[in-house]
């Protein structure tokens, strides 16, 4: 859980050393002890606290050594006993078929929740830990959700701590309040908008209204990024009542968000190409309902016809679901407890329909948990909301980028030579340059979603 039992403590975060090699664990280990989190390293490190332990079979009880002394704002020292004995984790090694350099890291684990009672992760990339089915045979310690980590999903949950706590962190000791977070993430990610953006902002006072329908793409996407991140956290914080009408919450949000991006789009469109089409209903970019005002698009830029049509899966991907939730019913929540593939969340029910839509984008058939959240049971279907809206923004991120490009803002800087001028006059200002700093920083170090 993302509550930590002791909430005066940092979080802390066990780092298989020996096993992080990946650039996204070589970003994690960029960082070092904080107010939030510190690190006790299980194998060799030059930067980060090494776990003093030398296990031997002979003894009854062992011993792990955390020294910090050398921090003077947060150091300590701290002793604990490790009571299991070397010969029965080996024994269970040869029975689960994971290696005992794999296994003991596991009660290690549990060594650390037991005797400390403060919210500890282990972050490794070997993978018979990192498999859930493995969690629940004989001779693999108890341990809490989520206590187990990739690189990738340990970055997300460390990010979604500290949020919880409300810190916002965009590189190693560096903070920013929450719309500064929020629009480092929109920026870096939706990189065709500042161009978009840039050229509408200078374009003098008929983009007034085109202003303000650009800036609503951005909320709109913005808002997203939020609301995953308020899905996450209750992900994180157990299954229960709270948790679960929490994300389902946020969940019927950030659909009709989706949604309106497609809107957003169709209507930066129209002003683009200065359409005149009145049927305000009609504005959008479904080929089956919005057909006479996309047949006007076309005619100005036939290339985003064929775009549309290959990504047709995508914008057809929530219609069905907001049309549920604005019209009809709330998504109806439920917990998911499937024993042969060790899961426990909370989930949605879903119609078949969308089933199959999500089937057909993410290539999974949903058969078992995949890494969109769908899942069919007999004749029901399930979804688990935070895998599916992480999946489901970045293929619509890519989607938005790629029609931003097709609109080509840029001709409007070749054709008025006054609007490139003030452009490039105001990216030589000292606070753009270091605003670009900053983004270039965020991209680099920053943890979460």
């Amino acid at each position: 859980m993302l509550d930590d039992k002791d909430d005066k403590k940092p979080l802390r975060i066990l780092i298989d050393s020996d096993s992080l090699k990946s650039d996204i664990s070589k970003k994690l280990l960029s960082y070092s002890d904080n107010e939030l989190f510190e690190f006790v390293s299980i194998g060799k490190s030059v930067k980060h606290t090494e776990a003093d332990f030398s296990f031997s079979l002979e003894k009854d009880v062992n011993e792990i050594v955390i020294d910090k002394s050398k921090d003077r704002l947060r150091g300590y020292k701290e002793h604990l006993g490790f009571f299991y004995k070397i010969s029965d984790i080996q024994m269970f090694s040869k029975l689960l078929d994971i290696k005992y350099d794999d296994l003991i890291l596991a009660y290690i684990l549990e060594t650390f929740e037991e005797v400390n009672k403060r919210k500890t992760i282990l972050v490794t990339e070997r993978k018979k830990l990192l498999n859930r089915l493995n969690w629940q045979k004989n001779g693999f310690p108890k341990l809490p959700a989520n206590s187990i980590l990739g690189p990738n999903e340990a970055i997300i949950f460390i990010d979604l701590y500290c949020k919880n706590k409300n810190k916002f962190l965009i590189a190693p000791n560096f903070y920013a309040n929450r719309g500064l977070w929020y629009l480092y993430s929109l920026k870096t990610k939706l990189t065709n908008y500042q161009s978009v953006w840039s050229t509408v902002v200078f374009g003098g006072k008929q983009s007034e209204e085109l202003m303000d329908i650009v800036a609503s793409l951005g909320d709109r996407i913005t808002d997203m990024l939020v609301a995953i991140d308020e899905i996450g956290k209750n992900y994180y914080n157990g299954v229960n009542n709270d948790t679960q009408d929490a994300i389902i919450y946020h969940f019927n949000y950030w659909i009709t968000l989706f949604t309106g991006v497609f809107d957003s789009l169709a209507w930066i469109s129209k002003y683009r190409y200065q359409i005149e089409y009145n049927k305000v209903e009609r504005i959008g970019l479904r080929k089956n309902r919005q057909k006479e005002f996309l047949d006007l698009i076309f005619t100005k830029n036939n290339n985003i016809k064929s775009f549309l049509s290959k990504n047709s899966s995508i914008i057809n991907l929530m219609y069905d679901p907001r049309d549920l939730i604005i019209h009809r019913s709330r998504l109806k929540g439920l917990r998911f407890d499937n024993k042969n593939e060790n899961f426990y969340f909370n989930m949605v029910r879903i119609p078949k329909e969308f089933f199959d839509q999500i089937v057909e984008i993410s290539k999974e058939k949903g058969e078992t948990l995949g890494k969109w959240g769908h899942y069919k049971s007999h004749e029901d279907y399930f979804l688990e909301p935070y895998c599916f809206v992480k999946k489901a923004t970045q293929i619509l991120i890519d989607f938005v980028n790629e029609y931003l490009k097709l609109l080509n803002f840029e001709e409007y800087q070749k054709t008025v030579p006054k609007l490139k001028e003030k452009i490039e006059d105001s990216q030589k200002s000292n606070s753009h340059k270091q605003f670009l700093r900053d983004l270039d920083i965020f991209d680099k170090f920053r943890l979460g979603y």
